[in-house]
């Protein structure tokens, strides 16, 4: 009965771990991401039942670091004037490359990470998105206007970004108005410079 018990077990872990590595994936590159290793690395983006999320593995192909739940649906960006979903990119110009990855956060809006290696963890950290005026700090840039082509979160080689998103009045009976958020990458940190009103569209 016992040794029937244990191998019951063991098929239901085996269906686990079956279940867990069968999560799509979105899209894949290579890369050098891991400071002091020049061998590359393996990052995927891949979607299950609890969301968006990253996997990196090193150059033997083992699994050593996975994000947080970063959405509920895939999501593109623009890297200068590529859509992409995941990218590796070295905005910070030390060498080392980050991980760019989107994800539609809902339920209007979307994140763009970017992930920094952290030798003292042997992780990943988000860089933050700064806003000095509110002293309000973000885990990704946000944009609350939703374009499938990627064009709401455009990041560009320097670490400046730009970022579609709504204006809110102080006086809220206003109605909100799309505006373009830029930032600048500085120390590792992409601060907000300033907030430009669209022009409207123009009568028919």
């Amino acid at each position: 009965m016992k040794v029937r018990v244990a191998f019951l077990m063991m098929l239901v872990l085996l269906a686990g771990a079956v279940f867990a590595g069968d999560a799509p994936v979105l899209e894949k590159v290579f890369g050098p991401i891991v400071t002091g290793e020049k061998k590359p690395c393996e990052v995927r983006k891949i979607k299950n039942d609890r969301g968006i999320f990253v996997e990196v593995y090193d150059p033997a192909g083992k699994k050593f670091w996975t994000s947080e739940s970063l959405g509920v649906e895939d999501k593109k960006f623009m890297l200068v004037d590529k859509m992409l979903g995941l990218a590796l990119k070295d905005l910070d110009k030390d060498g080392v490359d980050e991980i760019l990855v989107s994800a539609f956060i809902g339920p209007q809006s979307s994140g763009l990470y970017v992930f920094k290696y952290n030798a003292k963890t042997r992780g990943f950290d988000a860089m933050k998105s700064r806003f000095p005026k509110e002293d309000l700090d973000r885990d990704c840039l946000i944009s609350d206007v939703n374009q499938e082509s990627g064009g709401d979160l455009v990041v560009n080689p320097d670490g400046s970004a730009v970022v579609l998103g709504m204006i809110y009045a102080e006086n809220a009976e206003e109605p909100p108005v799309p505006g373009l958020y830029s930032f600048l990458l500085k120390d590792g940190v992409f601060v907000h410079q300033k907030t430009e009103k669209l022009p409207p569209p123009p009568k028919e």
